[in-house]
């Protein structure tokens, strides 16, 4: 079968290859691939990132829907036939204290489907029965209303709820300022519009495109925000009535971004950072003390978060549809990876070339 491999941890050691299909055990399933969606991620890894977390030689895809198409012996809870949707978790060690508190994606020792171990931008993929036995939401049914596609990028559609309703606890009637207008940052519009945030600011750069910024108002955003043809500190303060917003999420993983943040949030509001930047931040911290500022490294999701996003999504509340602007073929990896460096798409699904 044809599959993305990422061969090695250097910068481009991505390539088309024909791997074999995975031969399974008697607790393990084998789920066909109907859908991956691509991720800001696998560019980061196809650029040479995330080497703490990647395991190459190894198909990326880690977001992905499917079909049961086999299963072990053992196996009691999954049937062929049966339409599911993974969180991506591959392995964790069952014992740590994330673990333990059912926050699997934290498990120091957690390889994800799709860069720990083989993923989805190929036909088949493995699914291990004894993680199913330490997780067993990992693995999970897809709603009737909802399709192929939709289920395939419910992953940052996951994150996004995350953030901005479960760690930044925003309520009806809170100001939210998202700063980044790509897919982690319309889904948190999304989250922030399904939370009842009164009013939900996008601040990004005028070159995102109108396009994206169409596409913010769509999924909720009632203010934009061009950063780098306005003051965002005081357009934000003006549309607040000085106030400022009780969540800030940075979804654009620029840490020149701070101080915008800093001056957008109110006092003893959350700043939600899911954006990556390995650059140091080089200010003082002072200003998080002055303002009983908290600010929240974020990471990914939990069962509740499928749970309720699916539920959103059947309520008609929560759009996932909207989001996906290409559909391509595995085989065609470099020009979607390409397209998403351009800021030319918002989700784009590949699909399996035949066998």
């Amino acid at each position: 079968m044809k599959a993305v491999v990422k061969y090695g941890y250097g910068p481009g050691e991505t390539e088309l290859r024909d791997v074999p299909v995975p031969e399974i055990g008697d607790d393990d399933l084998l789920i066909e691939v109907k859908a991956a969606g691509v991720c800001g991620s696998d560019i980061a890894f196809d650029d040479g990132g995330h080497k703490e977390i990647l395991n190459p030689p190894v198909v990326l895809g880690h977001e992905f829907s499917g079909m049961v198409c086999k299963v072990g012996k053992n196996v009691t809870k999954w049937k062929v036939g049966d339409r599911v949707m993974s969180d991506n978790t591959g392995e964790v060690c069952g014992e740590c204290y994330a673990c333990n508190t059912a926050d699997f994606l934290s498990c120091p020792e957690r390889k994800g489907i799709g860069y720990g171990m083989d993923g989805g931008f190929t036909n088949y993929v493995k699914i291990l029965g004894k993680t199913l036995a330490r997780v067993p939401h990992s693995l999970m049914r897809i709603p009737d209303c909802m399709s192929y596609e939709e289920a395939a990028i419910m992953d940052p559609a996951c994150n996004g709820y995350m953030a901005v309703v479960q760690e930044a606890k925003v309520m009806p009637g809170d100001f939210v300022a998202v700063f980044g207008v790509g897919a982690l940052g319309l889904f948190s519009i999304q989250a922030a519009r399904a939370a009842g945030a009164a009013k939900i600011i996008a601040i990004a750069l005028s070159s995102d495109g109108d396009g994206r910024f169409g596409m913010a108002e769509l999924c909720g955003a009632t203010h934009i925000i061009k950063s780098d043809l306005e003051d965002p500190v005081a357009r934000v303060r003006e549309i607040t009535r000085g106030e400022g917003c009780s969540c800030v999420v940075d979804a654009a993983g620029v840490n020149v971004i701070m101080p915008q943040m800093l001056g957008i949030v109110r006092t003893a509001g959350i700043i939600v950072k899911i954006g990556y930047d390995h650059h140091p931040y080089g200010r003082s911290l002072d200003p998080f003390i002055d303002g009983a500022i908290a600010l929240k490294g974020h990471f990914g999701y939990d069962w509740v978060s499928w749970r309720n996003v699916a539920n959103l999504v059947e309520a008609g509340k929560f759009d996932l549809k909207c989001m996906i602007s290409h559909r391509m073929k595995v085989s065609e990896f470099r020009e979607a990876f390409d397209m998403v460096r351009r800021k030319e798409s918002i989700k784009i699904i590949l699909y399996p070339d035949e066998i």
